[in-house]
């Protein structure tokens, strides 16, 4: 059965609002993992929320997290642009695609 349609708005319900985000968030972390198992690489994730005090982290063990990020940090600074998207760049992107 196919899944309806998400509409794209803000939620105006404040409860309702972070139910969702929560979800979003465990099934974000979710396939996240899924991808790393599947495709054999190191991935980590750091998210931010105005519903939780601190930074949450993906994998929760600190090594695997630790050796992600160092092995980021180490490359030149021309070489860790290739990874990076921003959104005013994507979007500029689509839009020639489309043209």
């Amino acid at each position: 059965m196919p899944r309806s349609k998400v509409r794209l708005a803000i939620i105006k319900d404040n409860k309702a609002r972070k139910n969702s985000f929560m979800k979003r968030k465990e099934c974000l972390k979710n396939k996240l993992k899924e991808l790393s198992i599947l495709c054999s690489i190191e991935a980590c994730v750091i998210m931010y929320s105005s519903y939780e005090r601190q930074l949450e982290m993906w994998p929760e063990d600190n090594t695997a997290f630790q050796n992600v990020l160092n092995a980021f940090l180490t490359k030149s600074p021309m070489e860790r642009s290739k990874f990076l998207l921003k959104h005013d760049s994507y979007i500029k992107e689509m839009i020639s695609k489309i043209k």
